[in-house]
């Protein structure tokens, strides 16, 4: 055998030995290191076999229960079956766990009496295999979700007195549990100590129990308290426990409190969201649930879609811009929109009159292709409760062109809108096709006819009416009567009364149908002979009927307010209660009315009635237009707060009375809020609004922000005239009469049609600077268009040239109105009285007061302030305070606020301290509100005659500061100029009096935050 044959023989197996033993090697390494790291495992190994033969062996000798009790338990059976079935065999063998239970369960429901003694009996009999904390605690937690307290007591007692079983962690979770089911807060903060006090602590299935027992018993905060002592010590809030606390807490009517104390805790789950959500919308909460939403956006939490729906309705009830960002993002995330949802969110924004939303709804509609009949007569109603019937009509074509036919219910609402907007064609045209005629659908005609004052039309169809085979009721003859009376037919309207009161027709509203006619005549005698015939064929007069003739005393020129407040005191005697009506009636009445004590007592009225003004437009709007024009500041600053807080959703014409409001109080930054609010709730502005917003800007001197909302208005609409002359008037109180002119050079170009009202007001413009070349011109270029000065004209010019120092022409302008007739009134005597008291013309001020006289021209408040200064400068005191008192009187006015002004800075020229005081005191007790420029007159003098203490004291009454804060006497919006705030500082320090007084001043202005200059 050859050497290299060999070694191949050889080398063979040492090569596999040597690999096999590598591997052996590293098996022997592996095990050696498992058993240093885990030496319990090794002997688990070993040790498992003896164990095993050891539950063997148990297994052979342990008793085994009778099998009886086991199959009762499996079947399912009554509480007696697995008692009986226990009884057979508990003596001989000791009942296993999971029969525990049924069994305890089978004694409380059947012998809860005899439960203790027979489950500790059981337990001492086999005391080496149920004698343990586990079996008690399996027995305590039977009874204690049972809620037997007194039991669960008990049987605690026994296994710790009787068997020696000490409580241990799930013993003290179940009585926790227990006592928070019965809902006793006391012990389960008792146990919980006890607990604490053995080092143990309760487990997330302890918090649990407690929980689940707290809810089942609605404690609200109870439950919280857990939630809180879970999240701290790390566990995690159960979802379920979330839900049932929102629910419970919103059926306690506590869900903001809920939310408020959850939100940082735990995260809402969905389910939780919708009962707080539904629970807004039950209570129209608007705040709870948008604060909701906020949480829900922000923590991207998932939403049912009812909690959608919830929200959405919300949101369209109170004409929130939020429901279309909600409803854009519904369509965003695909969340299922039905057709029934968008109905329902039409139905609210009519009562909303949220027209933007409602019309957003239709166009998503239209764009998945429905074409709902539903869905119109939704939209149909939003303009209609909007006031807006054309668009209403409008939908009609739009509904034909879709292929759909209008139920009975749709024709009645169109023809009703089309009588409403006087679209006469639509409504025959509806008639035609409508496929039944009922009476309301008559009736639409017939208003239709008073729209046209066609009273002959409107008989036809009552006639047409009364030869059908339908039955005509009092309704359809009042329709008539009505139609009679608004064309002012009262001789037809009186016979076809005649003949209702012969066919039995005739009812209250018939009788106050003919009484408006009457009252709309201003036939006084005709609505008392009225009344009584009312009151002989047994109808007596309700509020309707005092409201018309209360709305005929004061209408006209020469409104009888004596009448009106005689008919008001006959109506209260006869047990009927004022309302909105006669409020607005008399309000409307004293717009124009220069007398104070007329409007006091209305507003007296007012508050005596309990009526509350947010809650109707109509007598908002009336009331706020008169406060405005009398300068019922403090009514005025009320109202506005109260606006917020009310359910009232206002209409265009709404929204212009509350912009004038706010523009007399110079609260711009309101305007502009209701402008926001306004264009959020998809209301467009008409030329009313735009105006009202336009003067409200001008009046607060921002003109450039007018100007700009000038232009926006032209992408809109057609500005007017009035729009125009309200930016001049802007520009003149500026004085930049260079860009009034320019103004009327652009409309002259644009074509628009020129009126006294722009031509007055460029004159003013430049008449306040005494440009009179301009104004030359002006009256020039009137001539040319058409344009007969006018008063107001010709006073205006007269103002120009007394401005200018040249009185004599001013004075030449008046005796060419007197001659002409034209200086009726008071103004151009008032403008040059003016300029005679600036240039101390005494003498020329004689001859005017002459010419007053003369022509018995009636003197105003702005006379008597005239004349106020004048006798202030020409050292005519006296003078001053007789004329103050007799002319209001002679010529029935209230000497107003700014007339008590002008007499005390009169009394202030003259050195008469103590007499402008008293002036000042009869002006805050005669009703009337001292303005800034009062005070800061007043606490001149008072610097400049050294009562310096008693300036200090008009500052701090000013403000509401004398005992803490309290209301101030200043109007809204008003402030004492800092500049004597500054002097008064000064004259204190000079005095010595800093300390004492100056300083506590200055922070008491600090605190309140009123501007004080440069002492700031």
């Amino acid at each position: 055998m050859s050497e290299s044959s060999q070694f191949s023989l050889t080398g063979v197996p040492y090569e596999d030995i040597a690999q096999l033993w590598v591997e052996v090697c590293f098996l022997i390494c592996f095990g050696l290191g498992f058993a240093f790291l885990r030496p319990s495992s090794v002997f688990d190994i070993f040790a498992k076999p003896k164990a095993k033969r050891k539950s063997l062996e148990e297994l052979h000798t342990s008793p085994i229960f009778n099998v009886r009790l086991r199959r009762a338990v499996d079947a399912g059976e009554q509480s007696a079956a697995i008692l009986a079935a226990w009884e057979v065999g508990c003596k001989s063998f000791p009942t296993p766990i999971d029969l525990l239970k049924p069994v305890v369960q089978a004694l409380l429901e059947l012998q809860p009496k005899a439960l203790v003694q027979r489950i500790v009996e059981h337990m001492q009999q086999h005391s080496s295999h149920l004698v343990t904390a586990r079996v008690a605690a399996v027995c305590l937690d039977v009874v204690a979700r049972a809620g037997s307290i007194g039991l669960m007591e008990d049987l605690d007692h026994a296994f710790r007195c009787d068997l020696g079983i000490q409580r241990t962690l799930p013993t003290y979770e179940v009585l926790i549990g227990g006592y928070a089911t019965a809902g006793n807060a006391q012990k389960v903060h008792l146990i919980t100590k006890e607990l604490n006090a053995a080092h143990l602590y309760l487990s997330a299935r302890g918090f649990s129990l407690t929980i689940k027992g707290f809810l089942k018993n609605g404690m609200v905060d109870q439950v919280m308290k857990q939630f809180r002592g879970m999240t701290r010590v790390g566990f995690t809030v159960p979802p379920f426990a979330v839900t049932q606390l929102c629910r419970i807490g919103c059926d306690a009517g506590r869900a903001a409190d809920v939310f408020a104390q959850s939100i940082g805790l735990v995260p809402l789950p969905p389910e939780a969201i919708l009962h707080i959500l539904e629970d807004c919308a039950r209570r129209g909460d608007a705040d709870l649930a948008r604060k909701v939403d906020d949480a829900v956006q922000e923590r991207q939490w998932p939403m049912l879609i009812g909690s959608y729906d919830a929200l959405l309705k919300l949101y369209a009830c109170g004409g929130n811009q939020r429901a279309s960002t909600l409803f854009q993002q519904m369509q965003a995330r695909g969340v299922r929109i039905s057709e029934g949802l968008c109905v329902g969110l039409l139905a609210r924004c009519a009562d909303s009159k949220y027209l933007r939303f409602a019309e957003e709804i239709y166009k998503f509609e239209r764009s998945r292709g429905s074409k709902s009949i539903v869905v119109y007569s939704a939209l149909m109603k939003v303009y209609a409760y909007s006031g807006m019937y054309d668009k209403a009509c409008d939908l009609y074509d739009r509904i034909l062109e879709d292929g759909l036919e209008p139920d009975s219910i749709m024709y009645g609402c169109l023809m009703k809108f089309a009588a409403e907007c006087g679209r006469t064609e639509l409504s025959q045209r509806l008639s035609e096709v409508a496929p039944v005629l009922e009476i309301q659908n008559y009736m639409s005609l017939i208003k239709a006819a008073g729209r046209d004052g066609d009273v002959d039309r409107a008989f036809a169809i009552l006639r047409r009416m009364e030869g059908s085979s339908m039955h005509v009721d009092s309704a359809a003859y009042n329709c008539v009567l009505d139609v009679c009376v608004s064309a002012g037919d009262m001789t037809r309207a009186r016979r076809l009364g005649e003949d209702m009161v012969q066919s039995g027709k005739i009812d209250m509203i018939s009788y106050n149908t003919l009484l408006k006619g009457y009252c709309n005549a201003g036939d006084i005698s005709g609505v008392k002979a009225l009344f009584a015939e009312m009151t002989k064929n047994g109808f007596q007069p309700n509020d309707v009927s005092y409201n018309c003739l209360i709305n005929t005393c004061v209408m006209g020129h020469s409104p009888n307010f004596k009448e009106a407040w005689d008919t008001v005191e006959m109506m209260e005697r006869s047990g009927i209660a004022v309302d909105n009506y006669t409020i607005s009636i008399l309000m409307k009445s004293l717009k124009n009315v220069r007398n104070h004590r007329e409007v006091a007592r209305a507003l007296n009225l007012l508050d005596r009635s309990g009526l509350k003004v947010c809650a109707d437009e109509i007598l908002l709007r009336s009331v706020l237009e008169t406060c405005t024009r009398h300068g019922e500041f403090a009514r005025i600053e009320q109202i506005l707060q109260e606006f917020p807080l009310s359910d009232m959703r206002p209409s265009a014409h709404t929204y212009g009375a509350l912009l004038k409001a706010c523009g007399a109080l110079k609260r711009a930054d309101k305007c502009w809020a209701l402008w926001q609010d306004m264009q959020q709730r998809g209301i467009e502005p008409n030329e009313i609004v735009y105006g009202c917003m336009l003067d409200a800007l001008v009046c607060n001197g921002a003109v450039e922000e007018a100007v700009t909302l000038l232009a926006d208005s032209k992408g809109r609409l057609a500005p007017n005239p009035i729009m125009y002359s309200t930016i001049i008037k802007g520009f003149a109180a500026s004085n930049q009469p260079h860009r009034a002119m320019a103004l009327w050079r652009e409309m002259r170009s644009d074509g628009m049609q020129m009126n006294i009202v722009i031509y007055n007001a460029v004159i003013d413009a430049h008449a306040r600077v005494g440009a009179m070349d301009e104004v030359s011109e002006l009256v020039e270029a009137m001539s040319v268009d058409g344009i007969v000065p006018d008063t107001i004209s010709h006073s205006t010019i007269a103002k120009g040239y007394c401005m200018k120092g040249d009185l004599d022409k001013a004075v030449d302008v008046l005796r060419n109105m007197q001659r002409r007739g034209m200086a009726k009134d008071s103004i151009v005597y008032n403008t040059i009285l003016d300029g005679c008291t600036r240039h101390r013309r005494w003498d020329l001020a004689d001859t005017i007061l002459e010419d007053m006289e003369r022509l018995a021209v009636p003197a105003s408040n702005f006379t008597l302030g005239i004349l106020l200064k004048m006798y202030g400068r020409r050292r005519e005191l006296d003078k001053a305070f007789d004329i103050f008192k007799t002319m209001p009187r002679r010529f029935g006015f209230s000497a107003n606020a700014q007339a008590h002004t002008c007499l005390l800075c009169a009394c202030l020229t003259n050195g008469c301290l103590d007499r402008a005081l008293r002036v000042f005191e009869d002006l805050l007790h005669s009703g009337l509100s001292a303005d800034g420029k009062a005070y800061g007159a007043l606490i001149g003098g008072c610097i400049r005659s050294g009562a310096l203490e008693r300036a200090a004291e008009l500052i701090e009454e000013a403000y509401g500061l004398r005992t803490g804060p309290g209301r101030c006497k200043l109007p809204p919006g008003q402030h004492i100029m800092p500049d004597h705030i500054e002097r008064l500082l000064q004259a204190l320090a000079q005095r010595g009096l800093s300390e004492e007084v100056g300083i506590p001043l200055l922070m008491k202005l600090r605190a309140a935050q009123v501007p004080v200059g440069r002492c700031s």
